[in-house]
Parts: structure tokens; C-alpha cells; sequence
């Protein structure tokens, strides 16, 4: 598979490994724990988008197809080109399916929890305490992912 690929993945078998990565689970800090993430990738409200080395697992949060929450999961290897080559299919995928808006979360201990601006993300609050440490919740918007510099660039590419 190519690393932007994505297909479904239902296994928990796979997502508990890039979790249980030694790199992935001291970030993750224990909010994953195997049993959960098993029911979470297979509850039909959850679209779990992998590629080689992890990928995206995006969760309705509206009886109306509206929300969604979005948990990002890769493990080293698939750090860089392929998050975002796949991040790129997995929103175009998400907006398409009708979904108007993503949030996700930035945990301040772990850099890497911050979604990109690049794809129209906004900071939509203040850093709070959690049982997970200090987060603070993001959006995306289907407008404004289709206004955003990997967007456009994406779709010039396509003509």
C-alpha cells in the first residue's frame, strides 16, 4: 500500500500496536487503554482511516452527520509524509461524506497533538486541565478546509 493510501480498518489488532509503540504510548498517556480502543474502532458511528503506520479515527458526535471528533494515531515511521498525505484523503473523504465540522484535541505535554493550521484548524480555546493533562480543543470547518492552502494546492494538482 502506498503510504497515502487509507482503507478502513476495523482491527483492533493494528491500532492497538501504533498505540502500544514505544515512541506512541508514553504521548498518548494511558487515554487509550487496549479495551477501549477495541470498542471504539469497531462502533459503527467511528470511520477508522489507516494507512502503513497508523491513520485517523474520526467519531460522529451528532445524531444529525454534522460533528465529528478526530484522534490521530501514527507511529514514527509514518510521521511527516504519510500523516499528511493520508490526512489529506481522510478530510477530503470526511467533507464529503457531509460532515461540517472536526474538532479534535491538543494535548500541551505532546507537540505533536497540534493539528496543522495549513489545513484551516483554529485554536478554539484556552488550555484547560483534564484527567489527560493540560488540553485545549481545535476545529476544522468544511469551509474552511476547502479554503485552505493544502486544499487548494491539492485541487490544482488534480487539473
Amino acid at each position: 500500500m502506498a503510504s497515502g493510501a487509507l482503507r478502513v480498518e476495523r482491527d483492533p489488532g493494528f491500532w492497538q500496536a501504533v498505540a502500544a509503540h514505544p515512541a506512541v504510548a508514553p504521548l498518548i498517556g494511558g487515554s487509550l487503554a487496549p479495551e477501549a480502543l477495541t470498542a471504539f474502532v469497531l462502533r459503527q458511528d467511528v470511520l477508522p482511516l489507516a494507512s502503513v503506520h497508523g491513520g485517523y479515527l474520526f467519531a460522529a458526535r451528532d445524531p444529525l452527520g454534522f460533528a465529528c471528533e478526530l484522534h490521530t494515531l501514527f507511529t514514527p515511521e509514518g510521521w511527516g509524509r504519510e500523516a499528511l498525505e493520508a490526512a489529506v484523503i481522510a478530510f477530503n473523504a470526511v467533507f464529503l461524506a457531509g460532515y461540517q465540522i472536526v474538532f479534535t484535541f491538543e494535548q500541551q505535554a505532546n507537540r505533536r497533538s497540534q493539528p496543522p493550521l495549513s489545513f484551516g484548524f483554529r485554536c478554539a480555546g484556552d488550555w484547560r486541565a483534564t484527567p489527560y493533562g493540560a488540553m485545549r480543543a481545535w476545529t476544522l470547518t468544511a469551509s474552511a478546509w476547502r479554503e485552505s492552502p493544502v486544499s487548494r494546492k491539492r485541487v490544482k494538482q488534480c487539473h
